[in-house]
């Protein structure tokens, strides 16, 4: 048939983070990647998430708990960035040129760690600059050719450079190929996100001493299927089955789903808005000069990898 069989995984791949699935899934490190590694270090007890009565939101940097050997370089620089210059940054503040480097420096270490993982043999981002500049110079020069020799009567002659030419555009993905590593840990992410996707409520795996809402919830983001982990947990807290840790989001209402997805998701589209917003204040501060930024694209909101979108 074609088609992989994925087995169902009751938790994502050992030791990988959101942001890295999120890269490894579509190979293309996304704002929603940063959003969900932001909400894990938030999870993890690195910060708190806070909804002033206003709506603003802000970050607020907590003490290092015991763990901090657990965080990989893009996260332990991420913090770093975000609390530069004090201990509380809102959405506002991360639009200011001084984090300018934030959204692009991430996307850039996530891509750097996706190849130390041994998922990919080189950054996925790279990979395809090649194919895609001669996939361009092929199809303009043999449009080109064809003008050319059509005034001869030997159009004909450059369609098959044009038609080469789109046909190396059209394959570009096919370039960023995973490592027979990458391809395993894909398939286990795959099984996770199957789990999150497809299991009901009385079918949720729990585990003791982890809080499985919270810890899960930066991965269903990824997958795009937060809402429906959101509606599980909330059933179930209305119920008196479950009773989650939204110590890392306080005031957050997990039994109204609704509100809590509505919050997640207004806190995930002010951070895409606010880094892309940095990100063009740092360039046009810039008056050309190379201000060194890429990835100045990527998803805002809660749609991964798997699809779906909050």
């Amino acid at each position: 048939t074609g088609k992989t069989t994925v087995a169902v995984q009751f938790q994502p791949p050992k030791g990988a983070t959101p942001g890295e699935i999120g890269t490894l899934i579509d190979a293309t490190a996304n704002n929603i990647d940063i959003s969900a590694t932001i909400v894990d270090l938030a999870v993890r007890r690195y910060l708190r998430i806070e909804t002033l009565p206003d709506q603003e939101i802000r970050l607020i940097q907590l003490p290092i708990p015991p763990q901090v050997a657990e965080l990989k370089r893009f996260e332990s620089k991420l913090l770093t960035k975000l609390f530069k210059s004090g201990p509380v940054v809102t959405m506002d503040d991360l639009k200011g040129e001084q984090f300018a480097t934030l959204q692009p420096k991430t996307k850039e270490r996530l891509y750097t760690q996706v190849v130390a993982n041994r998922w990919f043999r080189r950054r996925p981002d790279h990979a395809i600059i090649a194919p895609l500049v001669l996939g361009i110079l092929v199809t303009v020069g043999g449009f080109l050719l064809t003008l050319f020799l059509g005034f001869l009567g030997w159009g004909l002659v450059g369609l098959p450079l044009i038609v080469f030419g789109i046909g190396l555009l059209t394959m570009i993905g096919k370039f960023r190929t995973r490592t027979a590593e990458g391809s395993a840990v894909l398939a286990q992410a795959k099984g996770f996100e199957l789990y999150l996707r497809t299991a009901e409520a009385d079918q949720i795996k729990f585990e003791e001493g982890i809080d499985v809402f919270s810890r899960y919830l930066p991965y269903a983001m990824i997958f795009g299927v937060a809402d429906r982990w959101v509606k599980i947990f909330s059933d179930l807290g209305a119920r008196g089955v479950y009773q989650a840790d939204l110590s890392w989001y306080p005031g957050a209402n997990l039994y109204n789903a609704f509100f809590f997805s509505s919050a997640l998701n207004t806190m995930s589209s002010s951070l895409s808005s606010a880094m892309t917003s940095a990100v063009a204040a740092g360039m046009t501060s810039s008056t050309g000069s190379s201000s060194g930024f890429s990835g100045f694209s990527g998803g805002g909101g809660f749609g991964g990898g798997g699809g779906g979108s909050w």
